[in-house]
């Protein structure tokens, strides 16, 4: 049975794990690391975590959940997964650099990175910061602010290890880069801070996609931050993949920082999950810079999926385009709130969100809250949100044709998110994305 800790605890609890991971890592009190980790304590304790007071986590009551659940004071859980559990996790069908986390801490053993190459740096943080040691700093625990977010400090106080991708000027990598943050719960409640540092250099090209299963029945709860920074006409594609199975929660922050002309696009997909907090955030920091953010979530049973976006458009001269799609079954609960800022010197921007839902059941629930927030006066922005049931009228046009009613229903919903999954690149992904819509529609009328 977890430890409740009422919030007037939160700090006690935090710096006493702080301590007991300090003294299992390589870290005296003057490294880089040591430093930054202390530094986000520090924060944290001022920040607490957010409790529905919080207009951010108004319908996600994240803290309650968390103290019910979890008991912070233990140790980091040593995964004992075997090899053909961890392999059985992976997207084999995918021809694409394998890179695996265990419990939050990288595992060369079970990657399968293919090829050596010098554009290609792929490293875990000890490593990265011996051999790169500026550019490292530069960059890690910068862009995702643990001042402002309480799960950001909690992350950079407590993680263990992460990966380091970097991606040289002027390359073009072919095959996709999957991060597999991969949870074992099969004996024991587990905590993890995975941690992900992307850099993709000027006029370079790549594919990173992060994926989280969760292997066994035992409560989980991953907080992760990842930061994605796109040099000079980078241009990358960004996958967040959530299978985790069981009892599993999760909190992500993925911080993207664009520079002059880049381009950027964001795939959000959540299948299972107990409770999920997905924060992105990407700040456009020069002119010419274009992103695209899509997002899909399907959702059943109690499950609870929080997508809260911003997009920060700095400069002038700059695209964003944002469609999320939510099918929300049974007693599950969407929240979408999505903000778009544009500053006083962002003229001449363009962008765009829209936030669509389809209710299943009368007991499913959506929080939709799309908002502009503009600054400059020769711009051109848009948001909006739809909430609501099948087509009465589409319904019953396939059923007059002969159409069965479960796969009229079907082709409705399938029709629904495939403008999300229409936009996926990577032509194994969509294919499983596609079998799992099959599974989950089917499963609505098990």
């Amino acid at each position: 049975m977890s430890q409740v800790v009422h919030h007037s605890a939160w700090s006690e609890v935090l710096t006493e794990s702080f301590n007991q991971r300090v003294q299992r890592l390589p870290n005296d009190q003057n490294s880089f690391f040591y430093q930054v980790r202390k530094r986000a304590l520090t924060n944290f304790n001022q920040l607490g975590l957010p409790t529905l007071k919080n207009e951010a986590y108004k319908y996600t009551p994240i803290t309650g959940v968390l103290s019910k659940t979890f008991d912070f004071r233990q140790p980091p859980t040593t995964p004992t997964l075997t090899s053909k559990a961890i392999e059985q996790a992976l997207l084999n069908t995918m021809d694409a650099h394998h890179i695996v986390l265990l419990n939050g801490k990288f595992s060369e053993k079970h990657s399968f990175i293919n090829g050596q190459r010098k554009d290609l740096v792929i490293l875990n943080f000890q490593e990265a910061y011996r051999q790169y040691g500026e550019v490292f700093r530069n960059h890690f625990a910068r862009h995702a602010n643990d001042e402002t977010d309480a799960f950001t400090a909690l992350n950079t106080a407590l993680f263990e290890d992460g990966v380091f991708i970097k991606v040289a000027d002027h390359t073009v990598i072919e095959k996709p880069l999957i991060v597999y943050h991969i949870t074992d719960a099969n004996l024991h409640n587990t905590i993890t801070y995975p941690r992900l540092l992307v850099l993709a250099g000027e006029h370079s090209q790549c594919s990173v996609g992060e994926f989280y299963p969760t292997v066994g029945t035992q409560a989980s709860f991953v907080n992760t931050v990842s930061e994605i920074i796109l040099a000079e006409n980078a241009h990358v594609a960004y996958y967040k993949l959530q299978t985790h199975k069981g009892n599993a929660y999760q909190v992500g922050n993925t911080q993207c920082y664009q520079a002059k002309q880049s381009v950027l696009n964001t795939y959000t997909i959540t299948l299972e999950g107990v409770f999920m907090r997905n924060n992105l955030n990407v700040v456009l920091n020069a002119e010419h810079c274009e992103t695209n953010m899509y997002g899909l979530y399907l959702l059943r049973r109690k499950q609870h999926v929080d997508n809260h976006t911003t997009v920060d458009h700095q400069k002038p001269h700059a695209f964003s385009n944002e469609l999320y799609k939510g099918i929300i079954n049974e007693q599950a609960t969407g929240v979408f709130n999505g903000k778009i800022y544009v500053r006083p010197h962002a003229q001449k921007t363009n962008a765009f969100q829209s936030n669509n839902n389809i209710l299943l059941s009368k007991y499913a629930t959506i929080h939709a809250k799309p908002q502009l927030e503009i600054w400059a006066d020769d711009v051109k922005c848009s948001h909006g949100s739809t909430t609501g049931q099948l087509d009465r009228q589409q319904l019953f046009y396939l059923r007059a044709r002969g159409i069965h009613e479960k796969t009229a229903r079907n082709i409705l919903l399938k029709a629904f998110a495939h403008e999300v999954i229409e936009k996926v690149r990577l032509a194994a992904l969509k294919d499983y994305l596609n079998n799992a819509l099959d599974e989950k529609l089917n499963a609505l009328h098990s």
